[in-house]
C-alpha cells in the first residue's frame, strides 16, 4: 500500500512540558500512523524517536509545552517536536553527569532525516525535525 501523492497539510498539537504528557504524545503519534496505515516497524521507530525529542524538551529546558506537528508528503511523514527552550551544545561527561546523552544519536539511527533548529538566548524555541519514509 502506498501513500497518495499529495501534500496532507499539517496537525498540530500542544502539550503540557511534563512526563505524564508522553503517553498522550505517543497516542498523538499512534493514531496519525494508523490512520495513514504505517507499518509497525515505521511506527515504532516514530514513536521512539519523538519520545525522545519530547523528553529531551520536558528534562532539559523550562517550557511549559511542547508543539507537536504531524505531516505527510507522498512516502514521507514528518514531525515537528517544538518548545520554547535554548539549546545547550555541550560535550558530556560520563564520570560527572552519569549516563545518558544517547538522545541525537538514537533519533538519528531511527529516521530518515533528523535536523535541530536550536533555540538561542536571543530566539529562544527548539525546532526538531524528524523525517520518516517508507523504504
Amino acid at each position: 500500500m502506498k501513500f497518495d501523492d499529495r501534500t496532507i497539510v499539517p496537525d498540530m498539537r500542544s502539550f503540557r512540558a511534563h512526563p505524564s504528557a508522553l503517553f498522550e504524545i505517543r497516542q498523538f503519534v499512534r493514531e496519525h500512523a494508523a490512520a495513514a496505515s504505517l507499518p509497525e516497524q515505521m511506527t515504532n521507530d516514530l514513536l521512539l524517536a519523538v519520545s525522545e525529542a519530547a523528553a529531551n524538551s520536558i528534562i532539559h529546558t523550562t517550557t511549559a509545552a511542547i508543539q507537536l506537528s504531524w505531516a505527510r508528503d507522498g512516502e514521507c511523514v514528518e514531525i515537528e517536536v517544538r518548545d520554547t527552550g535554548i539549546f545547550k551544545k555541550r560535550v558530556r561527561i560520563a564520570e560527572v553527569e552519569g549516563r545518558g546523552g544517547h538522545g541525537i544519536p538514537l533519533m538519528m539511527a531511527l529516521v530518515d532525516r533528523l535536523t535541530i533548529e536550536e533555540g538561542t538566548q536571543r530566539r529562544p524555541g527548539t525546532l526538531v525535525r524528524l523525517v520518516k519514509c517508507r523504504t
